[in-house]
């Protein structure tokens, strides 16, 4: 009797998370101060709480909450103080359908809607520092896609490791005549303990 045979019963589970990777910005310039603009690849990482039911022995819904740390640096110009370094914190909650195959070594398929509530900025330069949030578009919506290769450990638990990519459609920057679209891809490990 495995996690897999259990959770094509069509019931609850609950996990936790830790990740890590890096986050980017697909900047479209749309004016001429926006071609002077220039986007680093920087790091994210964080952690959080998840839940599943699944309907079908195939097909459920993913959710939870989760803590995201990322940096990014950019660049205006080429003066002293044209680099600029943003340190975000946030709350992300992840709204996916999930597409489960196997037993004890199983492959799950995720993929939705993601919400992303940046609740402290910081803007640096060599020489000041501010807080960047009125900056910044604070509630950022998007996509993702997530692969999940687990393994069985006994019939309640099973460990999992996997890629996990998101791309927001919100302009980060906020009121510029620019568009700058966040995006990471993370490796992701966890635990999922199941209820039943």
């Amino acid at each position: 009797y495995t996690y897999g045979h259990a959770q094509r019963a069509g019931n609850f589970s609950f996990g936790f998370n830790i990740n890590g990777g890096f986050n980017d910005i697909w900047h479209l310039s749309g004016s001429n101060e926006g071609e002077t603009v220039e986007w680093e690849p920087g790091i994210i990482a964080g952690g959080g709480l998840f839940f599943e039911t699944m309907f079908s022995p195939y097909f459920g819904v993913h959710s939870g909450l989760n803590y995201f740390y990322f940096v990014n640096d950019f660049q205006i110009g080429d003066t002293v103080d044209s680099k600029i370094t943003i340190t975000n914190h946030s709350i992300n909650i992840p709204l996916y359908l999930l597409s489960s195959f196997g037993s004890k070594t199983k492959l799950d398929i995720l993929y939705g809607l993601t919400y992303t509530h940046v609740f402290y900025n910081t803007m640096s330069s060599s020489s000041q520092s501010t807080n960047g949030i009125r900056f910044i578009d604070y509630n950022l919506f998007g996509c993702a896609l997530q692969l999940r290769l687990g393994f069985a450990i006994n019939r309640f638990t099973y460990f999992y490791l996997g890629p996990h990519g998101q791309f927001y459609i919100s302009n980060f920057i906020e009121t510029t005549e620019w568009r700058d679209y966040l995006y990471n891809i993370q490796l992701e490990m966890g635990m999922i303990f199941t209820t039943f």
